[in-house]
């Protein structure tokens, strides 16, 4: 009698695999040459994965006006891979978003108008997204869903430009935007409350000797 086969297990995919799947499903729905449309996505995609809407940094009414203005189709229900979205929305619209440092944020927020450019559409978006994400200890790039520094760098030239001029020293992003907005408030400068949690924590404020 032949042996019956042994099903072959597929390991569960990583967070980073589902993210990357939720963000290419958004893609579809994007326009083919919008230059934030990767970067939404990642950041959207990123939240969904880890069943946090919260975190993107966009309040539900942004939310829903981000994927109406470059996501269209993106909740119509056709789309079987965007079903995270379409069960996680309800509920977040349903319980809202939190700002743990909303004085740090207003801060960020503040600076971000005072130098956005006048162009994009999406700054708005763009401000609420890196504000919350300066709170968390983790690399811009990494925490957003991103490939590298230079897409925070691009990202910040298209909407920031003023503010990437000034970063004559080549800080880190995360500790240059804090430093700047308690410059521009007229505050001493103070890191960024997610620094304390990085990896790369003594890099960037290293204890004198």
């Amino acid at each position: 009698m032949d042996a019956m086969p042994v099903p072959t297990s597929h390991p569960a995919p990583s967070l980073a695999d589902r993210a990357q799947r939720l963000s290419r499903a958004l893609l579809r729905h994007a326009p083919p040459v919008h230059p934030d449309a990767g970067f939404f996505a990642a950041v959207i995609g990123t939240s969904l994965a880890q069943r946090n809407l919260a975190r993107s940094g966009l309040a539900p009414a942004e939310l829903h006006d981000l994927i109406d203005h470059l996501f269209p189709g993106a909740l119509s229900g056709h789309d079987t891979a965007l079903s995270a979205l379409r069960d996680q929305l309800p509920e977040y619209d349903r319980v809202g978003a939190s700002d743990p440092q909303p004085g740090f944020t207003l801060l960020m927020r503040v600076l971000f108008d005072a130098y956005r450019a006048p162009g994009p559409d999406t700054t708005q978006w763009v401000s609420s997204i890196l504000a919350l994400a300066c709170l968390r200890p983790d690399h811009l790039w990494r925490d957003l869903g991103l490939s590298g520094r230079e897409d925070v760098t691009a990202l910040l030239a298209r909407h920031y430009p003023g503010l990437v001029s000034r970063n004559v020293d080549n800080l880190r992003w995360k500790k240059f935007l804090a430093y700047a907005a308690c410059e521009h408030a007229g505050l001493p400068p103070t890191a960024a409350p997610g620094c304390g949690g990085c990896e790369d924590e003594t890099f960037c404020y290293p204890v004198a000797a």
